[in-house]
């Protein structure tokens, strides 16, 4: 995962695990993936790594390399050669597969005084609203124009919203902390609000029962309750049972996922020194923590996001916790 060369930053590419990143899952092949994670002064690269896990030694290559130091520029959604800007990627990584390309998700880009100033005028200035996205197309190996994915046109907080895709579709369920709930169709390449539902600050982890269409939301800025909304944003009642919501009253980006094969959501967040894996039942809402075997990972810096994919070809879930460690997978069902 180390590029040829190194792109600006304070941090380096081990920001692209450790500063506030996820990443996304190809489903046919079983490619994990991610691209243009890094951020604010941390790293400026926006290189594209991946991992074909369905292999018998899995080893992870780079896809494209970094921008060129030299075309790096400060506060903008894209640089000078029109590539993306690195960001915090936080949820919004995910992988589209009828269109066979990894995007990024209405994301700021850079911000810190280390690096050049944009040009007067420049048209991709962060100050002009994050609503463009960053698309990588695996045919040619290379990010799209700025303007392939339709511009988000709500409003909101920049950081950490909620994003979440759902696994048949590949429709992508979007709302800013404090703006209105989208859903951006992957047919269409369109942005339609499907109702006003918000929150104040997102900073949660979500998955898609794509069976009962319906998404289990984890985490918070502060801890708060998980709750259950269908795909229009409405709530949904739910009675956690077993180890209750309180177990899932979490802050600290915590990961969801549903798992197809045994039908439950599984939640990951950082534990102590380590990560934690809990249960719930998508009808009964019974919570519990589920026997796992082997050691569990080390905490991952700065949370999970969506680090933790399912992948449905394999029949378990994959994870990378750090930059310089090895990626972990749990089978879930045989």
């Amino acid at each position: 995962m180390n590029p040829a060369t190194r792109a600006l930053g304070v941090t380096g590419p081990s920001s692209k695990i450790i500063a506030w990143c996820g990443a996304c899952l190809k489903r046919s092949g079983s490619v994990y993936m991610l691209g243009a994670a890094g951020g604010h002064a941390d790293y400026a690269g926006n290189e594209v790594d991946a991992l074909a896990l369905n292999v018998a030694t899995p080893r992870w290559t780079q896809l494209r390399g970094p921008t060129p130091n030299a075309d790096i520029i400060n506060d903008t959604q894209f640089y000078l050669d029109h590539r993306p800007s690195s960001t915090h990627t936080y949820y919004s990584t995910q992988f589209i597969e009828n269109l066979n390309r990894m995007m990024v998700f209405s994301s700021p880009g850079i911000s810190g005084d280390i690096f050049p100033p944009a040009p007067a005028n420049f048209p991709y200035k962060s100050d002009k609203a994050d609503r463009r996205s960053f698309s990588f197309d695996l045919a040619t190996g290379d990010w799209d124009p700025p303007d392939y994915v339709a511009q988000f046109p709500g409003t909101g907080g920049q950081y950490a919203n909620l994003c979440v895709k759902h696994p048949m579709t590949s429709d992508v369920y979007y709302s800013k902390s404090g703006g209105a709930w989208y859903r951006w169709a992957s047919a269409t390449n369109t942005w339609t609000q499907l109702s006003g539902a918000t929150r104040n600050t997102w900073f949660a982890g979500a998955a898609i029962d794509p069976r009962r269409n319906r998404m289990l939301i984890v985490g918070s800025y502060s801890p708060i309750a998980p709750e259950v909304r269908t795909l229009d944003g409405a709530r949904v009642p739910a009675d956690f049972t077993g180890l209750g919501a309180s177990a899932l009253a979490l802050a600290g980006y915590p990961a969801v996922i549903y798992d197809e094969a045994i039908d439950r959501y599984l939640v990951a967040f950082n534990s102590g020194p380590s990560i934690k894996i809990l249960r719930v039942h998508p009808e009964t809402w019974l919570v519990d923590d589920p026997a796992v075997g082997g050691m569990a990972p080390a905490a991952r810096r700065n949370g999970l996001q969506n680090a933790m994919q399912y992948v449905p070809e394999l029949r378990g879930f994959v994870l990378a916790n750090k930059y310089d460690g090895n990626v972990f997978f749990v089978r879930t069902a045989t």
